[in-house]
């Protein structure tokens, strides 16, 4: 497996144990009989369990591009330094914004958003362009 499909790997494992405490913390909180209702009336949750519900989802809607970045890359068979280091750096970030997010750091959580950003873009920017047909 390459470096970048594990680095793939491991920021799944990432949104997985968020996730899980996500899921622990309705429980908590609300009890089973909400967890498993339609959530219609779901009150928000404050301090740090609404953080740790909101970086998981913000973890998730950053997984998407980057995994279609990896996932395409593999298939394209493009895999170099910069690809690997901008998957690691990927994840450094988004491992970063998780702490930053879970303490309630605003401003540096940000900078982890866009230093997550920047590196699936520097990674994208090694994927061969598709041919224009026109």
């Amino acid at each position: 497996m390459s470096a970048e499909l594990s680095v793939l790997v491991a920021a799944a494992g990432l949104s997985l144990a968020l996730a899980l405490a996500t899921i622990g913390i309705h429980l908590h909180r609300f009890g089973g009989a909400m967890v498993r209702s339609n959530r219609e009336d779901y009150p928000a949750l404050q301090g740090l369990a609404g953080r740790v519900v909101r970086a998981q989802a913000n973890l998730n809607e950053a997984m998407l591009p980057f995994a279609v970045v990896v996932l395409a890359a593999a298939l394209a068979q493009v895999s170099n330094g910069l690809t690997a280091a901008a998957a690691e750096t990927f994840l450094a970030a988004r491992l970063a914004h998780a702490g930053l997010y879970l303490a309630g750091v605003p401003v540096l959580r940000s900078v982890a958003y866009y230093v997550g950003l920047a590196a699936t873009l520097v990674f994208a920017a090694q994927l061969p362009l598709p041919a224009i047909v026109g």
